[in-house]
């Protein structure tokens, strides 16, 4: 049930009560779908990937299904230290052989460079400026030996008007419940879902702010930086992206 107007929801910041069930919501996902798809492409794109960064990597259910089909060196990272312990305790559970850090991937360093670095499902669009986009291509591309890949998605505007419907509804499991609305602005592109949240008694509200970023959008940015030429995919295909793709994988190498 709804929370009472005496017992409104308390604000709290993105993720850090949904990470209890952020794996609820996300059950509709086909994390060895994606899994299979990525090493798929880092195969094509990498001779021999071994050593790969994953940023945002949210409770590490795409870590716990990637990692064993290298079998990949594994660094995973998210910003916010819920999903963390939840990542955590899910891989010590599935014995799965990845190392866990809290990093902010806008701003961050690793102590030897890797041959990958991913950035996927939506994470690149919680960057709402260019700028803060430019100082992830730039982490990253410190962060890649010579010759290293870097392969992203993004939401788009056609995955947000086409699917309107898709992003609002509510589930529960295990004392966990949410509530999730949507709404998407076309004239910002900002998209913004609203998350009300029921955990162990009490109620909570987390506003999550994306930008829909477009193709050619991103090309440009792409193009600022010293990558090589970008490849653009219709996602989850072999297909080249174009403006009506509603999630694009991005892939671009650092020259070596």
């Amino acid at each position: 049930m709804h929370p009472t107007p005496e017992s409104a929801p308390e604000t709290v910041a993105p993720y850090t009560v949904l990470a209890a069930g952020y794996d609820v919501v996300m059950e509709h996902v086909d994390y060895e779908a994606w899994a299979t798809y990525i090493h798929t492409l880092l195969r094509t794109h990498h001779p021999h990937p071994e050593r790969i960064l994953e940023l945002g990597c949210g409770t590490g259910s795409l870590a716990a299904v990637l990692q064993p089909l290298g079998p990949y060196s594994y660094l995973a990272t998210d910003g916010e230290p819920a999903m963390i312990r939840v990542a955590r305790a899910k891989a010590a559970w599935m014995s799965v052989d990845v190392q866990y850090e809290v990093a902010d991937f806008t701003n961050f360093r690793v102590s030897e460079p890797v041959d990958v670095v991913l950035l996927l499902y939506d994470g690149l669009n919680y960057l709402l400026e260019a700028e803060a986009i430019r100082s992830l291509f730039r982490c990253v591309f410190q962060a890649l030996a010579p010759g290293g890949v870097f392969l992203f998605d993004q939401s788009t505007p056609s995955n947000s008007v086409n699917n309107e419907d898709a992003f609002e509804d509510e589930g529960e499991a295990e004392g966990f419940r949410y509530v999730r609305d949507s709404h998407y602005d076309r004239d910002s592109r900002l998209h913004t879902t609203t998350f009300t949240l029921f955990l162990e008694g009490k109620a909570y509200h987390e506003t999550h702010v994306q930008r829909a970023y477009e193709l050619a959008e991103m090309h440009a940015l792409l193009q600022a930086t010293d990558f090589e030429p970008p490849v653009a995919y219709d996602g989850f295909s072999g297909d080249p992206a174009d403006e009506r793709s509603e999630r694009i994988q991005w892939v671009v190498r650092k020259p070596g």
